[in-house]
């Protein structure tokens, strides 16, 4: 199988882009409505963070601030990935767990390049990721 029309390439992985602000699990819950196994996205290289990066960079043009949910959560005070996959790489600022922000976001004003925590709630524009 080919990536879906649009979507990012990228090492034998699918990444789709979706603007649609939704809260953490309703973006979960649309990328696997969307293909068998995909998920919010988990990275696991610095390569694909900045592929990933780049990718979203392209659909942003100085607008109002737009961070990115990944499938990166915290659950019994551990960071997991929702596919399951185990956590090689991280981007995120171990320093700093304000309490109740328990999903994660490819922050804009890194350029996509550092990783925050947000309120699961909040509604945010998402990545999604499946194999080739």
């Amino acid at each position: 199988d080919k990536c879906p029309k649009g979507w990012l390439d990228f090492r034998g992985n699918c990444y789709g882009y979706f603007r649609y602000e939704l809260p953490w699990k309703r973006a979960e819950a649309w990328c696997r409505s969307i293909r068998a196994g995909a998920h919010l996205a988990s990275i696991h290289t610095s390569e694909e963070h900045r592929a990933i990066a780049k990718f979203i960079s392209q659909y942003h043009h100085g607008e109002e601030e737009e961070d990115v949910w990944i499938g990166l959560f915290r659950w019994n005070s551990v960071w997991a990935w929702i596919d399951g996959s185990k956590k090689h790489y991280s981007a995120l600022d171990d320093d700093d767990y304000p309490k109740g922000k328990h999903c994660a976001v490819l922050d804009e004003s890194s350029g996509f390049l550092s990783w925050d925590n947000d309120s699961c709630g909040e509604r945010n524009a998402f990545i999604c990721k499946c194999t080739a």
